[in-house]
């Protein structure tokens, strides 16, 4: 395989604006449709990534508009949208670099920068034959990019549940490793090798990186919630490797994610078992300590916070429970979350539907998530959150 990667003439290109801006029926709430092209699917970043830029005033997106999977920015203000990438194989696995104008994602089995000003590709690392590569984090300074790759296994999935084909590539033991790649002055042309921190023989998946710590990522240990301990610290600098939020027996949690301190992880779990659970959504330091953990409604979701004070889940898609996007605020009097208020809802369908991955604005003034309540496919919506919760009406 090559390792350069040329733009083709589309990126750039400006596409009018598709937003409509509608009225939540149930909640109230402001809900602008960012996304509305005929027969494609569009997807805001992954939960636990960085996507507005541009001081705010750009949100990136990811499209199969044109043939292929790339990358998107809509405009805020006018809803305009640019297409950021015309690349010969899909883009996935995207992050962008918290301090730069840098996206990071894999193309084919490429690992790429994009510079979001020029948009201008460099190739910073291909990875072996034979293996995949997770949800990619930059550090927060800007200088390495960080990931995991795992050996690709035969797992038969035809006419077998998620949880039946994850628990079997579980037990294939993949060979997998956790490695970073410098962004400026490094990559395929130099003559330097990738850093492998973590090299074992499980499964390791997606990366998180610290937004303000550069030593400091996580990468979760993926199988069963149930028997694995899913999140993991790393310190890039020395190596070291521990586990976060520990569990214990009857206990399960992952989707982890950093909170904007870059010292605090947040996830959410269930005690008990699939079928009768106590579910909760939580944050911890990444030495394990000061956790806090509130009652959540279902264990299929996922949550997303700034600071430890607001948080917004998913709800659950609806042939089990709220198909809403939830908030929680902290009541600093009783010491404990206040229940649930609804924002806006999504429709959610099941587990084959889009998931919501709802995501707080940065500025905490909006929620992201992803629907296909329009009915043509997958849509980006962003709602206004309100100044005062109490607008919003509880979750029974």
């Amino acid at each position: 395989m090559g390792a350069e990667l040329v733009q083709g003439p589309d990126a750039g290109r400006q596409l009018d604006a598709e937003d409509e801006t509608l009225e939540d029926p149930e909640t109230g709430a402001t809900v602008r449709r960012l996304t509305s092209n005929p027969g494609s699917d569009d997807y805001h970043l992954y939960f636990t990534e960085p996507m507005w830029y541009d001081d705010g005033s750009k949100l990136l997106f990811r499209s199969n508009r044109d043939e292929t999977w790339g990358l998107y920015a809509v405009h805020l203000e006018s809803g305009a949208i640019t297409q950021l990438t015309d690349l010969p194989e899909d883009v996935g696995g995207i992050t962008r670099v918290a301090t730069e104008p840098t996206a990071l994602f894999w193309c084919g089995r490429r690992l790429a920068s994009l510079d979001l000003e020029t948009l201008a590709v460099d190739v910073l690392y291909v990875r072996p034959e034979g293996y995949g590569g997770s949800v990619i984090g930059g550090t927060a300074d800007g200088e390495r990019a960080v990931t995991a790759i795992s050996e690709e296994v035969e797992v038969e999935r035809e006419g077998r549940t998620r949880d039946e084909w994850i628990a079997e590539l579980t037990a294939q033991e993949p060979h997998s490793q956790v490695l970073s790649v410098p962004i400026d002055g490094g990559g395929v042309d130099s003559d330097g090798e990738p850093t492998v921190h973590v090299d074992e023989n499980r499964w390791l998946n997606h990366v998180n990186a610290s937004p303000t710590r550069p030593d400091l990522v996580t990468y979760c240990e993926e199988g069963p919630w149930e028997e694995v301990d899913r999140i993991w610290g790393l310190d890039l600098e020395t190596d070291e490797t521990w586990r976060i939020r520990p569990t214990e027996d009857g206990e399960s949690v992952g989707h982890e994610y950093w909170l904007a301190d870059g010292e605090t992880v947040g996830y959410h779990g269930w005690q008990g078992t699939r079928d009768d659970h106590d579910a909760f959504f939580g944050q911890i330091r990444h030495d394990n300590t000061e956790r806090r953990e509130g009652p959540a409604p279902d264990i299929y979701t996922h949550y997303h916070s700034n600071t430890r004070d607001l948080v917004v889940g998913d709800g659950t898609h609806r042939t089990r429970g709220p198909a809403f996007v939830l908030l929680w605020e902290w009541d600093q009097t009783a010491e404990k979350y206040a229940p649930a208020r609804k924002l806006a809802g999504h429709e959610w369908a099941s587990d084959d539907d889009a998931h919501p991955h709802s995501r707080l604005s940065p500025d905490g003034t909006h929620v992201v998530f992803d629907s296909t309540m329009g009915g043509d496919g997958s849509d980006v919506y962003l709602a206004a959150i309100p100044d005062d919760l109490e607008e919003l009406p509880r979750l029974n």
